[in-house]
This record gives C-alpha cells, structure tokens and sequence, in this order.
C-alpha cells in the first residue's frame, strides 16, 4: 500500500511538473501573441497612412495633369491660330 501511495505521489508530481510547464509555455504563447498583435495594429495604421498618402499624392498628380493637358491645348489652339 505504501509503495503504491508513493507511485501515486511520484505521478502527482510529474503532472504537476507537466502542468507548470504547460502553463509557462501557454504564458510565452500569450504574450507571443500579444506581441504580434500590436505588430499588425502597427502594420495596419503604417498600411493605412502611406495608403492615404498615395490617395492624396495621386490626386495631386491627376490634377497636374489636368492642368498640363488644359495647358497643351490652349498652347495647341493657339499655335494653330497663327
């Protein structure tokens, strides 16, 4: 009986030993995760930014074009009047 409650004792321990382990490893899982998480927050708000920065710059752009074409076709008017 008493070696079988010291069997008993021993298997108690390991679990315990085991379930520490799991939880360290859940606790670096966890914290892992949170980690990537503000990764992507940051990845998503830098995406977001330079994504409304292109949109500014290609307005910006289509209007010089405008100006330009509007440019072209008074200077093309005006060389065809003289």
């Amino acid at each position: 009986m008493i070696s079988q409650l010291k069997a008993e004792i021993f298997e108690i321990q390991q679990r315990d030993k085991d379930y520490l382990a799991l939880k360290d490893q859940l606790y670096a899982i966890q914290t892992k995760f949170r980690h990537l998480q503000d990764q992507k927050m940051m990845q998503d708000h830098d995406f977001k930014t330079r994504h409304e920065s292109n949109l500014v710059t290609l307005q910006g752009l289509k209007q010089e074009c405008d100006v330009a074409r509007h440019n072209l076709n008074d200077k093309s008017r005006a060389n065809a009047d003289c």
